[in-house]
């Protein structure tokens, strides 16, 4: 029985070549995007899945509405409200602070720089992380414990069973290692490597003491569980009242023109991937993830409507097949047996060759998206089977049920084959629309995305990017002392031109405070940071007006300690002007301004400079208003910056590098050019478009190799009314503009109705930036003139040789 079915199956496949070639490969290439996309869609939908009570949990965010400024959002919040939470709201089940910094790890003679988390012993009541080794009631109950992943146990101690051993984290004490933890899966908004509790110097010194007291000194993370859902609805009331209930050191007003209308609110925790990309602090856009899915669904449907349109189109040519078979004794059973077989043979063997293209797609797919998806068989085999059962069902209805109940005297009788007439036309016109209506749609915004992200890249941030390395491995709390001795011996490398220190530097914003003129009511929330010597210059800012911090002037560094003893002078952006409620930069230069949350009124900084606007930020943040103070003195949580000419990045860090570990031994060297940086940022958005790029391409090569079988089909069926023509005196020219323009009327339309859709789409993705490019007509009359043209090329080879054919060929059939 089986051999009865493969074997005219075979036959019939391997007799029409040019057809299943093209169902083939149309097919293959569809479900492969779609199976791609589908595993990017699941793998970001899936974040922090793997947390048990992931459903329960919320971090804590800050809702800002200053008083005539524009609404904004923190992830990183003060720890401020934390003691009191579990306090006021008995619901909350556990409530943890986190807070994550890169640091010094040694470990015997293997020294590292690693993120370390801080948090509070509640963290896998909150976290429940699964422990390899290790007993979660005493992981963290006392000051000195250690948790460590085990791609880290396996890095420092070179195996995965390193309980009891000591670590050293931030050259201070000895911490014990008391668990060992699977590590966190890739697509986590949180990926923990060292955890331990807050060390005292957190309770006990500034600066580290700030944002347990400050409301402006937003450094961490609060993430709560609630296991009663129906108390999340009260808690989120109260909370956005929250600080003005417990403002810590801030006076009311303060809190007033920091918050506004605004106060603490919750995220849950299965939001915060998408949350985090939709207020500018990483993550990814939710309107992104639905772009991918749109595109592999576009792509699929395109294959499908191919594959069906011309399976559908060719079943008629088998009519006299049919009838022959039923004269000879077929069944019709046999007749639907054969032709579903048929059918869904071409589109499981389609499925299996989008299984492989698929899984050797992957690799490139995560290095260009900086994904790490896993190729999971037991997703993907249940889709590719579904997806290829029901296409290869779809496709064979038509001839297995309308084929098979044709009289066969009705179909040997008559002079052409059965078709659908006009109606038939109609439905083929209609899938070729809705096939090209896809594919202009995914190359409209795919060419949308390209023209955004070639603008993002050539952005003015305010500063010379080229030629400037960060080191951030300067923090560390032991080279607090010597930061200044540090960088001098660095600029005296080859190929360094000037070296500098500050808080405020390329992707790192430092604190922010209110700050207004005196005998302002309001206030508005700007970062400030400190800049040593030769700071503007290191950066390459550009001053606006005034002058910049010298030498010459006693109130514009502070010698000592840059938190007590700043200099009286400061240097503002040109955005901060604006907030100040200046008329130009000149009229800022001399003018006092004041932090609002002061007590001491009488404390006022002069504004001496004006430059132009840093966008310190990632490419999807806003730029922000900034305020400098001059310094001298030691500086926490600062970075070392290095302004160097002559050679390539690489090779001027491995300079830095070897000064540095002959200068400071104990400290790992951590570094990056600030060009890497910022390559790195625009690569997610420029590595997405390049996915839509072959998403589009792929669809559109799907429809016009359908629409190649399809014309090959056509321009067959219509030879007896083109030989008439040619014998009624129609030239070679007037037949090929006939069929070319009959073939192009749908696609026409299908670009027309995909400019609207594609519109609404590519206004949405714009929105999410701060500054991006204008939606102008160009590339939709680019799309479609693209479309028309390989549409037509598509097509043409078919139109010229019918039309070039003699007459008499296509009037013997009549005869």
């Amino acid at each position: 029985m089986l051999t009865e079915i493969l074997t005219p199956t075979f036959r019939t496949l391997s007799r029409h070549r040019l057809y299943t070639l093209i169902n083939l490969i149309g097919l293959a290439l569809g479900i492969a995007v779609f199976l791609i996309m589908m595993l990017i869609v699941r793998y970001e939908t899936t974040y922090d899945s793997y947390i048990p009570h992931a459903t329960n949990l919320y971090q804590v965010d800050e809702l800002l509405k200053p008083a005539g400024h524009a609404a904004y959002e923190n992830d990183s919040v003060s720890f401020v409200s934390f003691p009191f939470l579990r306090q006021d709201f008995p619901e909350i089940d556990h409530a943890i602070r986190l807070l994550s910094i890169p640091q010094a790890v040694r470990a015997g003679e293997i020294l590292g720089r690693e993120t370390v988390t801080m948090t509070d012993q509640d963290f896998l009541s909150v976290f429940d992380l699964p422990l390899l080794s290790g007993d979660k009631a005493t992981a963290l109950d006392a000051p000195g414990k250690v948790i460590i992943s085990a791609s880290l146990a396996r890095k420092y101690f070179g195996t995965v069973d390193a309980l009891g051993r000591k670590i050293r984290i931030d050259n201070h004490e000895d911490g014990i290692i008391s668990a060992v933890m699977a590590d966190t899966p890739s697509n986590s908004s949180e990926v923990f490597t060292i955890i331990t509790l807050f060390p005292s110097k957190f309770f006990t010194t500034l600066p580290y003491t700030l944002p347990f007291k400050n409301w402006g000194s937003t450094w961490g993370h609060i993430y709560i569980r609630i296991d009663n859902s129906n108390a999340v609805p009260r808690i989120r009331k109260e909370l956005m009242a929250y600080p003005a209930r417990h403002p810590g050191n801030y006076s009311q007003s303060g809190i007033k023109n920091m918050f506004g209308a605004g106060g603490l609110i919750l995220i849950p925790m299965k939001d915060i991937h998408f949350h985090n990309a939709h207020i500018g602090d990483g993550g990814t856009s939710r309107q992104l993830v639905d772009i991918l899915a749109l595109v592999g669904l576009a792509a699929l449907a395109t294959a499908l409507v191919n594959y069906i349109n011309m399976a559908t189109a060719r079943a008629g040519l088998r009519a006299k097949d049919v009838a022959m078979r039923k004269v000879l004794g077929a069944s019709r059973f046999s007749l639907v047996i054969r032709f579903m077989s048929e059918a869904i043979f071409l589109t499981f063997g389609a499925g299996l060759l989008a299984l492989a293209l698929a899984e050797f797609a992957l690799q490139w797919v995560n290095a260009l998206g900086g994904w790490q998806i896993s190729y999971d068989w037991s997703f993907i085999l249940p889709v590719a089977g579904s997806i290829a059962l029901l296409s290869g069902a779809a496709a064979g209805l038509y001839p297995s049920f309308v084929l098979s109940a044709f009289r066969p005297v009705d179909v040997l009788s008559a002079s052409r084959m059965p078709g659908g007439g006009r109606l038939d036309r109609t439905v083929r016109n209609a899938l070729v629309t809705l096939q090209f209506t896809f594919a202009s749609l995914l190359a409209i915004c795919t060419l949308v995305m390209a023209q955004q992200a070639r603008f993002v890249q050539a952005l003015d941030r305010g500063m010379t990017n080229h030629g400037l390395i960060v080191i951030d491995a300067l923090s560390d709390d032991t080279l607090k002392n010597r930061q200044a001795s540090i960088m001098a011996r660095l600029a005296e490398v080859p190929g360094a031109t000037i070296a500098t220190r500050s808080d405020l530097y390329p992707h790192h914003m430092s604190d922010s405070d209110d700050w207004k003129r005196p005998g302002q009511s309001t206030a508005f929330s700007l970062h400030w940071g400190y800049a040593t010597p030769g700071y503007f210059e290191t950066l390459g800012a550009r001053l606006v007006a005034g002058r910049l911090f010298d030498d010459e002037h006693g109130q514009d560094y502070a010698q000592t300690n840059a938190t007590s003893d700043s200099g009286k002078n400061v240097v503002i952006s040109r955005l901060a002007v604006k907030q100040f409620g200046f008329s130009s930069p000149e009229a800022a230069l001399g003018q006092d301004i004041q932090e609002a949350q002061v007590a001491d009124k009488s404390i006022k900084y002069r504004v001496i400079g004006v430059i132009e606007d840093m966008r310190l930020g990632g490419i999807q943040s806003a730029i922000r208003p900034l305020l400098f103070f001059g310094t001298k003195a030691p500086i926490d949580y600062v970075a070392g910056i290095v302004r160097y000419t002559g050679a390539t990045g690489q090779v001027e860090m491995a300079r830095l590098q070897k000064v540095w570990e002959e200068t400071v031994p104990d400290v790992p060297f951590s570094a990056r050019d600030v060009s890497d940086i910022l390559a790195e940022d625009y690569r997610s958005d420029a590595n997405h478009s390049a996915l839509f790029s072959i998403g589009s391409l792929v669809a559109v090569s799907i429809a016009c190799l359908g629409l190649y079988g399809l014309s090959a089909f056509t321009v067959t069926r219509k030879m007896q009314e083109i030989s008439i023509r040619k014998v009624l005196g129609a030239r070679s020219g007037d037949i090929l503009r006939l069929l070319i323009s009959q073939f192009l009327r749908p696609i026409v339309f299908a670009t027309i109705v995909a400019w609207p859709v594609s519109w609404i789409l590519m206004q949405t993705w714009l929105s999410k930036f701060d500054q991006r490019i204008s939606l102008t007509p160009a590339p939709f009359i680019v799309v479609t003139l693209l479309t028309l043209c390989v549409a037509t090329v598509a097509i043409f080879s078919q139109a010229w040789r019918a039309a070039r054919r003699p007459p008499v060929a296509g009037l013997r059939q009549i005869l």
